[in-house]
């Protein structure tokens, strides 16, 4: 089984490294292997991008060691709307997995402007195929769903800083109710993310 992290390299580092390096160990753990750590750091510097302009850098890797890594100069997308589209009952994306192909399959037919935002059978919101989110609250505040598909290392740290409160249960009436959206993850942090209001959402 492959999996991949993805990775904010900016000014001729890698952003948030020991939080990366950390899920990478935890994945590996989890699936009944181990891999080194210093030689998952190492293949990303020798692999680094000699530019001090914002990349995307993706590690392919397995439970034991290090299959590739990729970089690509980062764009960020223009979302202009969120579409709800509702998971199977039995989906997981707790590690980050390479096959993406369902990810793929459910964005067909969306323009590049649209993202898609998944909404379990109970009716309680996660993420988008490549951001958590986070809602503001009418009164101030940013809230986020206790149980995303993916806890993204962006997330962790605001989280662990504070700056975003997990809540559980969050639904469409709180997306109808929120001041705005933020869209974020490793290459988009809080600052930069995109953000929309209720009247984006098709639901």
């Amino acid at each position: 089984m492959t999996f991949i992290d993805t990775l904010r390299y900016e000014s001729g580092d890698f952003v948030d490294l020991p939080r990366h390096l950390e899920r990478i160990r935890a994945t590996a753990l989890a699936h009944g292997g181990h891999i080194g750590i210093d030689r998952v750091e190492q293949a990303l510097y020798l692999s680094a991008p000699e530019s001090l302009e914002l990349f995307r850098v993706t590690l392919y890797y397995d439970k034991e060691e290090v299959l590739e890594v990729r970089s690509i100069p980062y764009h960020r997308r223009q979302i202009q709307r969120l579409r709800l589209h509702k998971l199977p009952e039995d989906f997981s994306y707790r590690y980050k997995y390479a096959d993406r192909s369902f990810f793929l399959s459910v964005g067909q037919g969306l323009s590049s402007e649209e993202e898609v935002l998944f909404v379990r059978s109970d009716g309680s919101l996660t993420d988008t195929t490549y951001t958590n989110i986070l809602l503001e609250l009418p009164k101030g505040g940013l809230i986020t769903p206790s149980q995303p598909l993916l806890k993204g290392t962006q997330l962790s740290r605001l989280l662990e800083q504070g700056k975003v409160q997990e809540q559980a249960g969050l639904t469409c009436e709180d997306l109808r109710r929120s001041r705005r959206v933020y869209l974020i993850n490793a290459m988009m942090p809080l600052e930069e993310a995109i953000t929309l209001t209720p009247n984006q959402i098709m639901y």
